[in-house]
């Protein structure tokens, strides 16, 4: 079992606790706390790590190679691990240690509210994403000569329904996703076709 594994774990429930401000779990963020002592080797770690941390919020902004955000939390006995924050999420709000794989319902990896959060097999998770063969919508990414990103997005009619302009590549991958699973899950209702879930 890897270190990210053992400390997903509910035996470390009381820890996290101590670590995470859950309060805004429902909207899928996370607070550092002012951690103890005892989290720390020296005294001068933790009054560096409280000055810094405490009270900010958790993870950095999610980049387009990696769209999941991931943070660094150091463990007296595990020492650094690093940790997707869904996963985190997973196992504060439910109390138990989060499934192999979890699907972002709405296909957007940095959308971490528990709502938009399910266990699934490889399979499901698969079938949910944007580019998959039973996708009925789809979408296009241009970059324009002054360095936006323009969105084209097409319905299962192959007919144009929205163009939209991003400053940045992640934002214009996020909004085709989210535009596919919304158009997908209302062709799923109406016809029984689309894909998602």
């Amino acid at each position: 079992m890897n270190k990210t594994d053992q400390l997903l774990r509910p035996e470390n429930l009381d820890f996290l606790r101590a670590c995470f401000d859950a309060t805004k779990i429902d909207k899928g963020l996370l607070y550092w706390k002012e951690r103890p002592r005892h989290h720390f080797k020296s005294k001068r770690n933790q009054t560096n790590f409280n000055n810094q941390y405490a009270g900010t919020l958790v993870g950095k902004n999610p980049c387009l190679k990696m769209p999941h955000i991931i943070l660094g939390v150091t463990h007296p006995d595990l020492g650094p691990v690093r940790v997707m924050l869904h996963r985190l999420i997973w196992l504060l709000k439910y109390e138990e240690a989060p499934p192999k794989l979890i699907d972002h319902i709405n296909r957007i990896p940095f959308d971490n509210r528990p709502s938009n959060l399910k266990a699934a097999t490889p399979r499901e998770n698969m079938e949910n994403r944007m580019y998959s063969t039973g996708c009925t919508s789809y979408g296009d990414i241009q970059k324009t000569e002054e360095g936006n990103f323009r969105v084209s997005f097409f319905s299962s009619k192959g007919e144009p329904e929205f163009n939209l302009e991003f400053s940045s590549e992640l934002l214009a991958t996020t909004a085709i996703n989210y535009l596919s699973f919304l158009y997908d899950r209302r062709y799923d209702v109406a016809d029984g076709s689309g894909c998602g879930s």
